[in-house]
């Protein structure tokens, strides 16, 4: 999916949105989760909270709203200079699905390949490997932010 030009964009809080965060940090980041019924899925998808109140760049965005049919405030996540994408499980469908779009990204993870953690049934994980692995995760995108 290509980006339109920013005066393009229907939705004004989201010509808002890309104007001002480029203004004030120059390069932002999109950082994703999955949301899987999981408990992998479930805790990709509580890490990029805690991500975004750590790193003043990096924004959470809604991948859902890509594609042509919804134009929605989603689409900020294509004038992002970096993508950070956490799947839960080795099927990574959220990276699949932005890779689908066009969506260059520059880190991505599966939770289970990656920290070799157990895919169970249900919302329930450890909050403190949890924080361990985001931990790591904040690690690598410091030094993305540095290296590019």
């Amino acid at each position: 999916m290509e980006k339109m030009p920013v005066d393009a964009i229907k939705m004004e809080t989201a010509r808002k949105t890309i104007v001002a965060q480029h203004d004030k940090y120059g390069k932002t980041m999109g950082v994703n989760g999955c949301f899987g019924s999981s408990n992998v899925g479930q805790m990709s998808g509580f890490m990029p909270r805690e991500i975004v109140r750590t790193i003043p760049n990096a924004f959470m965005r809604c991948p859902l709203a890509l594609y042509p049919e919804i134009e929605g405030p989603s689409q900020v996540l294509l004038y992002d200079d970096y993508q950070v994408v956490i799947d839960g499980c080795e099927a990574r469908c959220l990276a699949k699905a932005l890779a689908k779009a066009g969506v260059k990204i520059d880190l991505s993870y599966a939770l289970d390949e990656d920290f070799h953690l157990e895919k169970t049934p249900g919302p329930d994980f450890d909050e403190d490997k949890m924080k361990e692995i985001t931990q790591k995760i904040m690690a690598d995108i410091r030094k993305l932010s540095v290296e590019q």
